[in-house]
C-alpha cells in the first residue's frame, strides 16, 4: 500500500490590514496648529529678522520651508505600515547615537550646551530631536515582542539609555527629562512591573541634581525660578519678562503684532518664549484657545492609540502622542513659571526647523496608525482557497 502523506502545515501568518482614511479631525487640529504657529513666528520674529537679515519675513520663510519638508515627510510616513518601523528601529537608533556622539566632539556650542551640528546651506540641526522618534520606535518594538525579558529587550533598552546619556552629557537636561519621562510612560503602558521604576527613578533624579549643581548656568536658572524677583535683572530676568508679557495681555490681548515685550525685552521670543508673546497679543482667550487645541490633539492621539488593532501600533501611537504633549506642557509650564526655565520649544508653534520637521513626521506616523484603526483583516490566500492553514486548521490527508 502507498503510505498516506500528510501535507506540511504552513506557519500562521499575521493578518493583513487595509489602509483606510486618516483621522480627519486629527488632520484639522494639526492644520490649525500650523496656521497659529506660522502667524506667531512671523509676529514674534519680524523685528529681529529685519535687523539681522534686512527682511522681516526671513525667519517666517525659513519656518515655512521646514513646514513644507515636514508635511512631505508626514505624507510618506502616513502611508507606511507599522511593521516597517520595527525593521528600521535599531538602524535609526544607531544613526542617532552616531550623530549625538559627533555633536559632543564637533558640535556647535550655544548657551552653554553642545546640541547642534552645522551643515552648509541649511544652517544647523539638533540631533536630539531625532532621538524622540528613535526612542518611541525602540520601545514599541521591544514591548510588542515576548512578555518575558530577553536579549531583544536588553539591546533596545541599552540603546535608549545610550541616547539619553549622550544628550545628558551635552548637557541638555530638558530633552533628557522628556526622553526619560517618555520611556517611563511607555513602559508603564506596556505593563512592566512598577517596582522597577521605584528602584530606578531615585538614582536618576539624584544624578540630574548633581549635574545641575555642577553646571553653573543651569543652577542659576533654578535659583532664578525659585525667586525671580530677587534678581529680576539677572537670574530671574527671563521669567520676569515672561510675566510682564502674559500679564499685559489681559483678557483679549494687545492685538496681533502689537507685543511690546518681544522688542528685545523678552528673551527668545520666537522660540522658547513664544507662548508669552501669544498671551500678550491674543490675551487670556487666545492663549486658552491654543491650550484647548493641544488638548484636542492629545485626546485624538490617545484615541488613535486605544483603537489600534495591535499592540505595536498601539504603543507607537501612544508614545508619539505623549512626547509631543509632554513637550508642549513643559514649554507652557516654563513660560508661566510652573517649571524652571529651560530650552524647550512649543511643538508646531515655535521657530525651529528640526523641531518642526520631526514633530510633523511623528504626526505622520500617528496618522498612519489612525488609518489602521479603521480597518478589518483581509483573508490570506490559504483562507480564500479554503485550506484553512492561516487559522490553524489541519488539512485533511490526501
Amino acid at each position: 500500500m502507498t503510505p498516506v502523506r500528510t501535507p506540511r502545515v504552513a506557519k500562521p501568518r499575521p493578518p493583513k490590514y487595509r489602509m483606510g482614511l486618516p483621522d480627519n479631525f486629527l488632520l484639522m487640529v494639526v492644520g490649525l496648529l500650523l496656521a497659529m504657529g506660522l502667524m506667531s513666528v512671523y509676529s514674534a520674529s519680524a523685528t529681529h529678522a529685519q535687523l539681522e537679515t534686512g527682511n522681516s519675513l526671513g525667519l517666517a520663510f525659513k519656518q515655512l520651508i521646514a513646514m513644507g519638508i515636514g508635511v512631505a515627510g508626514a505624507f510618506v510616513f502616513a502611508n507606511l505600515r507599522p511593521h516597517v518601523y520595527q525593521t528600521v528601529a535599531r538602524p535609526m537608533a544607531l544613526l542617532v547615537i552616531g550623530l549625538l556622539a559627533y555633536t559632543l566632539v564637533a558640535g556647535k556650542v550655544a548657551n552653554g550646551s553642545e546640541r547642534w551640528i552645522a551643515i552648509p546651506v541649511f544652517g544647523q540641526f539638533q540631533p536630539s530631536e531625532f532621538a524622540k522618534i528613535a526612542t518611541v520606535l525602540l520601545l514599541a518594538d521591544m514591548l510588542a515582542q515576548a512578555k518575558r525579558f530577553t536579549w531583544h529587550h536588553m539591546i533596545n533598552l541599552a540603546m535608549v539609555a545610550v541616547m539619553i546619556g549622550l544628550i545628558f552629557k551635552q548637557p541638555n537636561l530638558s530633552m533628557t527629562m522628556i526622553l526619560g519621562t517618555l520611556t517611563l510612560a511607555v513602559l508603564v503602558v506596556g505593563r512592566w512591573p512598577i517596582w522597577l521604576f521605584l528602584v530606578g527613578i531615585p538614582p536618576v533624579l539624584y544624578g540630574v541634581y548633581l549635574k545641575i549643581q555642577q553646571t553653573e548656568y543651569q543652577w542659576r536658572r533654578i535659583v532664578g525660578w525659585l525667586n525671580p524677583w530677587a534678581d529680576a535683572q539677572d537670574t530671574g530676568y527671563n521669567l520676569v519678562q515672561s510675566y510682564y508679557a502674559i500679564g499685559s495681555g489681559g483678557l483679549v490681548g494687545a492685538g496681533y503684532g502689537q507685543s511690546a515685550q518681544k522688542l528685545f525685552y523678552l528673551p527668545f521670543p520666537y522660540t522658547d518664549f513664544i507662548f508669552s508673546v501669544i498671551a500678550e497679543e491674543w490675551g487670556f482667550m487666545g492663549s486658552t484657545l491654543l491650550v484647548v487645541v493641544f488638548a484636542m490633539l492629545a485626546w485624538r492621539g490617545f484615541r488613535v492609540a486605544m483603537r489600534a488593532p495591535d499592540l505595536h501600533p498601539r504603543l507607537l501611537a501612544f508614545g508619539l502622542t505623549f512626547v509631543i504633549i509632554i513637550q508642549a506642557l513643559i514649554n507652557m509650564g516654563v513660560t508661566t513659571g510652573l517649571l524652571p526655565v529651560t530650552g524647550v520649544t512649543l511643538p508646531l508653534i515655535s521657530y525651529g526647523g528640526t523641531s518642526m520637521m520631526v514633530t510633523l513626521w511623528m504626526l505622520g506616523m500617528l496618522l498612519g496608525v489612525s488609518r489602521l484603526s479603521k480597518t478589518i483583516p483581509l483573508p490570506t490566500s490559504d483562507e480564500a482557497t479554503g485550506q484553512g492553514t492561516a487559522t490553524g486548521l489541519t488539512p485533511q490527508p490526501v
